[in-house]
């Protein structure tokens, strides 16, 4: 009994000569320029981004020191009313003694930055990307601690003038 072999797809199909084998030199020289390059700009990306941290931190204290700045100006003309941990209340007295306007240093309430508001709705933003605020006295001092959403914290006291004591002299 004589056996019929099937063929095989593969055996009919016909293999393409090669007319090129491996890389050529000048492929070689280009992929390596390719490779210097992107690694010189990894490099590059790493050294800009602790640039740009070291900028940032540094952005972030002149942000706290003009908030202070700002805070101790407006501290002189105006007199401590009263604060809770997340606010600060300050009133300005005319000169007969009447309050003339409150000014509030609270957190807005999207809770990202410490603002400055006043009774009649005024809105001033001081420090931003606020994480938590924290105001306490202490004697003659207001306490001031800030913790910003890339978790630096400042602190600070600013002494501050009693309404009682002003009023009475």
């Amino acid at each position: 009994m004589k056996v019929k072999r099937r063929k095989s797809i593969f055996s009919q199909t016909k293999l393409l000569p090669l007319k090129e084998e491996g890389f050529t030199l000048l492929e070689s020289i280009v992929s390596l320029y390719v490779l210097v390059i992107c690694v010189s700009l990894i490099s590059y990306a790493a050294s800009q981004y602790q640039t740009i941290r070291k900028q940032t931190f540094l952005d972030r204290q002149l942000e706290w020191h003009l908030f202070l700045n700002q805070l101790e100006y407006d501290s002189r003309q105006l007199v401590f009313k009263d604060s809770t941990t997340s606010r600060v209340r300050f009133e300005e007295f005319d000169r007969i003694g009447k309050v003339q306007r409150i000014i509030v240093y609270q957190k807005d309430l999207k809770k990202t930055n410490l603002i400055k508001t006043t009774e009649l709705g005024g809105y001033q933003p001081l420090l931003m990307k606020v994480s938590k605020v924290t105001f306490s006295k202490n004697g003659d001092f207001l306490i001031i601690e800030v913790l910003f959403s890339n978790k630096e914290t400042y602190k600070a006291q600013l002494k501050i003038t009693q309404v009682v004591e002003e009023l009475e002299k």
